[in-house]
This record gives C-alpha cells, sequence and structure tokens, in this order.
C-alpha cells in the first residue's frame, strides 16, 4: 500500500523497515427478498509492517482491525461485522547467500494471492494462510510454490469466518482436517503463452487438481482456458466435480471485454470464492446469487473494465447468466465505480442485482467505501 506519497515515506525512508497501511469506512445494504434485509457499517484499518533484511532473512506483521458502527441485526447476511486479528506474522529467508535471490522460505501467517488461495481484498480485509511454504523464481521464466497451510482467515466476518480456522470449518465438513498441501506452477517459457498447474490436497476433504492457461493470440486478444478437478480423499463423504472455463479477453480502446463460459459438472465445488479463491473472473462476483459453483451449473458471463483517461475513474462490471438442469435459471450483475479524490484517498461504490426466475426473487446489494492508504 505504501507508495511515493505515503505519510510514512519519512519513516521508511530510514532503511528500519516498511511501514503501510490503510484506514476504511465500508456501509453495506442487502436485500434479498422475502423480507430478508440488512445493512451495516463499519471503520477498518489495516496496519504492517516488514523488517528489513539482515542475513538473508527479514518478517513482517499484519494488524487488521474493523468496528461496527452501525448493525441492521442482520449480520449473517451483509457479513460487515467487528474484526480483530492479526491477519499476518511471519518470517521468511532469502537463498540469496547461496546464488538464489528469488528462492524464500517463509513460515507464520501469510496473505498468498496465487492459484489455490486468493487475497480477494473485497471488504475490509485479504484472505490469510498459516503456513510453511516454498517458493522460487530463479528457474526460468517459472514460478513454483509448494507448501503446507494449517489454517485460514477468510476475508469475510460471519460465523467467526475472519478468524483463523481449521480447514473443515472453512469448508463446513464434519471430518477435521489436517490443513492444506499444496504446490503451484506458473510458466512463461513459450512468449505470449501462460500455463499454470496446481495441486491442493485438503486432508480428509478434497484432493484438488486443474490447469489455468492465457494464450495471447493478438496483441490486444488472449484466449483462456480453465479446468479443475476435485474428488474425496480420507475420510470425507463421496464426492467428484470438474469444472470448465473458456473465454476471450479482448482490448478495445481503452475497455477490456471478456466473454466467456463457466461450467460445473459433479458435486459442487470445494475450492472456490466462498472458501479458498479462485484465479477466474467469477471470483469476483459479489452476491454469487446465482450459485454459479454449484454442481451442474453453466454459466455465461461478460466481464469489462475501462479506466477513464481524464479522471482517473475506473468502471468495472460483470454480468453472469446461469442455468441448471436442477434448478432455475438466474442472472448476478455487478457494478462498481472508483474514484480517487484526493492523494491516497478514494470513493467506491459496488452495486449488485441477482434475479432467480422459477423462484421470481430478486436480491440487491449496495456498498460504500472511503479508503485512505499510507
Amino acid at each position: 500500500m505504501a507508495g511515493a506519497e505515503s505519510i510514512m515515506k519519512p519513516f521508511n525512508d530510514q532503511g528500519y523497515g516498511t511501514i503501510s497501511g490503510r484506514v476504511q469506512y465500508l456501509g453495506m445494504y442487502r436485500d434479498y427478498d422475502n423480507g430478508n434485509n440488512g445493512n451495516a457499517s463499519t471503520m477498518g484499518i489495516v496496519l504492517n509492517y516488514t523488517t528489513p533484511e539482515v542475513a538473508g532473512f527479514d518478517a513482517g506483521v499484519g494488524y487488521n482491525y474493523a468496528g461496527e458502527l452501525f448493525n441492521g441485526d442482520n449480520s449473517s447476511l451483509n457479513a460487515n461485522g467487528n474484526i480483530n486479528v492479526f491477519n499476518e506474522g511471519w518470517l521468511r529467508y532469502n537463498f540469496g547467500a547461496l546464488g538464489y535471490s528469488n528462492t524464500t522460505v517463509l513460515a507464520g501467517r501469510k496473505i498468498n494471492n496465487g492459484e489455490i488461495f486468493r487475497a480477494d481484498d473485497f471488504r475490509q480485509k485479504s484472505r490469510s494462510i498459516e503456513t510453511v511454504q516454498f517458493q522460487t523464481q530463479d528457474l526460468t521464466d517459472t514460478k513454483l510454490t509448494v507448501g503446507h497451510a494449517l489454517r485460514m482467515s477468510s476475508w469475510i466476518q460471519v460465523r467467526d469466518l475472519a478468524d483463523f480456522n481449521e480447514f473443515n470449518e472453512v469448508f463446513g465438513t464434519d471430518s477435521s482436517s489436517a490443513g492444506v498441501t499444496w504446490g503451484e506452477l506458473v510458466n512463461n517459457c513459450v512468449e505470449g503463452l501462460e500455463i499454470a498447474l496446481f495441486d491442493a490436497y485438503a486432508w480428509d476433504v478434497a484432493n484438488l487438481i486443474g490447469t489455468r492457461v492465457k494464450w495471447d493470440v493478438l496483441e490486444d486478444s488472449a484466449i483462456l482456458g480453465y479446468y479443475r478437478h476435485e474428488n474425496d480423499v480420507g475420510d470425507a463423504s463421496t464426492r467428484n466435480s470438474e469444472a470448465f472455463g473458456l473465454s476471450l479477453q479482448q482490448k478495445i480502446g481503452r475497455v477490456t471485454l471478456e466473454p466467456g463460459y463457466f461450467g460445473v459438472r459433479g458435486s459442487n465445488l470445494r475450492f472456490q470464492e466462498a472458501t479458498t479463491g479462485i484465479n477466474h473472473a467469477l471470483g469476483s462476483l459479489m452476491m454469487i446469487y446465482a450459485g454459479q459453483f454449484n454442481g451442474g451449473t453453466d454459466t455465461a458471463y461478460l466481464k469489462a473494465v475501462t479506466k477513464l483517461e481524464k479522471t482517473d475513474t475506473t468502471l468495472y462490471g460483470l454480468y453472469t447468466y446461469t442455468w441448471n438442469k436442477s434448478s432455475d435459471e438466474a442472472q448476478e450483475l455487478n457494478l462498481v465505480v472508483k474514484q480517487p479524490v484526493a492523494k491516497n484517498l478514494t470513493v467506491c461504490f459496488k452495486g449488485g442485482v441477482g434475479y432467480r426466475e422459477e423462484q421470481n426473487t430478486t436480491a440487491t446489494d449496495a456498498r460504500l467505501f472511503a479508503t485512505y492508504t499510507f
């Protein structure tokens, strides 16, 4: 978060480490039809400190706090409640002394943003894991990460999910879990082609194996492909699921469009946005009102992003149309407008609306952010 204009720059320039963070207001209102509505607002702070590197070692700590300003007595719907957690606290060693300056081993609480675990800083905090992990980028055009996560803290605050929980609680299963052992590799050896391979073994829950491919077919055009398979392991109940994704990313002037398809067969996905995150356009859905990660669903979507040159306004839209053989058809539309208003200060509005055809129900979601970073 810290940059050239951070108020912490005088301290950060002294060589005693780096302090960064933010102060943020978040107001939310949700109406999910049939009287299921509510609103809540919080004021949050994120405070991070990273030490200088000494003999290859550095460390970091991150604290997250959010306090309720108003609670409309429907906390389970809004998931915008009190947060009080050390989201990060890690020790890292860099193998530069051995000639591998882009290779590290880390232990502690850390925010990851890879193929298995996504940061997803959508509200007052990012997703974080308690982990031991090895990472290297010293391989040619390749990034490799291998690790084991014991517990996870989610980006939403409902049922204490913002605290660090064991993975059976994260996935909502009955059997206890020893954590998630995972590995992921992202390769860019071929110009214009990115291939990601990943596997995650959630003990006594599920095993995930998958791939993500991005091929730049033209200067302003790319094809994205996605596949993942999940199956039960250990003491978990029987389940199998497959997910397929295909989309076109097209830049037209200052607008980037992505029309695409995402489908799930078999059981509902365990590894998805409400749990560990998913590195896909649907991973930023505000409501998941159409059950886009449920087994038997097909989703056609259109994503659009642009930034207005004169005002630096960011505009974002995501529309999904989902049909399910075992239930009804549904739609969801998300819109985001983010506007810088002063140095390091932004205001952002996020709005969502969902509709389920067979049930004839409509849901709305509105969020207002005011964020100061340092």
